[in-house]
């Protein structure tokens, strides 16, 4: 285990004023002011309505962390800040960025948090569809990390017919579609979810495979009969009597031999590793009613309860895992 000095908990500390520095950036739309060209702080200043001291300042910080790229007084995008922080690039990561700018502020509640408890009625309302909206988008660009190797996992044995449960965009069952060619995915989401979903998968080969259900995962039924159900980053939004009742209607909805497929940030026993796991424990803190960051150990022995077996383990990098058992 790594063991920080001094300094370089400082330098972590640090890191606070580097992200602000990006953030702001991102809230005055400055990459997409620059776009592609090389412009002048007082061009940048006057369209997005700042400061020129201000706007100086912060595009020389951009800079001097090589974010941008200043030359002879002029600052341009690099070719990744172009790419993906641009609105007007065709790669733009809109998901993300929103996700970023929405959680830097929420994250000044931590110390409260801490101190003082979840407050349940902060999580109280309606879901806000423009929010789902972009959050699906957001774990549509998370997902392109993960997709391919999670769909060697599952398609190892033959998939058959699958369901997704709160799937979102829809980005693992239809990479997973890609290799079986003769699966089905039926993704359950939000409304706004699915509306996302189909736009995002409308044009793949795969769609016509495809069906889409929009309800509660609590509530909906599920149908009889599948083989496969993926339960992806579900498991940390919720306590351990929620994931059982989950749990038990997937089982119930599984042939016998079917598999649930648990994809999450999984920790080992002691709780700190996978460092990315050990981190989202306090995201599961911030941003859920009842979540938590689980073992490997618990999540077995919640799905050994609930009558699945004969698991198996799998790593798919930077604190995500994968935990696939049998309908017993």
């Amino acid at each position: 285990m790594v063991v920080l000095n001094f300094q370089e908990i400082i330098e972590k500390i640090d890191r606070l004023e580097e992200a602000n520095i990006i953030l702001a950036a991102l809230k005055f739309d400055l990459f997409t002011y620059l776009g592609k060209a090389e412009r002048t702080s007082q061009y940048v200043s006057r369209k997005a309505g700042l400061t020129l001291e201000g706007t100086i300042a912060l595009l020389d910080a951009l800079a001097a962390m090589g974010v941008l790229i200043k030359t002879k007084g002029k600052f341009k995008n690099s070719s990744e800040s172009y790419k993906y922080l641009c609105k007007t690039s065709r790669h733009y990561k809109k998901g993300t960025v929103f996700l970023k700018k929405e959680n830097r502020g929420e994250w000044s509640g931590l110390i409260d948090i801490i101190q003082n408890g979840r407050k349940e009625e902060d999580f109280d309302g309606d879901d806000d569809p423009e929010f789902r909206e972009l959050f699906t988008h957001a774990m549509h660009e998370r997902s392109e990390i993960f997709s391919e190797k999670l769909a060697k996992i599952i398609t190892r044995k033959p998939v058959g017919k699958l369901v997704d449960l709160g799937g979102g965009p829809g980005s693992y069952s239809a990479e997973i579609l890609k290799k079986d060619k003769k699966a089905t995915a039926l993704l359950i989401d939000r409304s706004a979810s699915i509306k996302i979903a189909k736009k995002l998968l409308r044009n793949l080969p795969v769609y016509k495979r495809f069906k889409f259900l929009s309800g509660d995962l609590f509530e909906t039924d599920y149908g009889k009969q599948n083989d496969t159900v993926l339960f992806s980053n579900i498991l940390h939004i919720y306590d351990e009597k929620e994931n059982s009742i989950l749990l038990k209607v997937i089982k119930k909805s599984l042939k016998k031999g079917g598999r649930v497929v648990v994809v999450d940030l999984l920790l080992n026993s002691d709780r700190i590793k996978p460092y990315a796991a050990a981190l989202f424990s306090l995201t599961m803190l911030m941003f859920t009613k009842t979540g938590k960051t689980y073992t490997f150990d618990e999540t077995e022995l919640l799905l050994k309860k609930t009558g699945f077996g004969k698991f198996k383990r799998f790593d798919l990098g930077e604190g995500s895992s994968v935990i696939e058992a049998e309908k017993l």
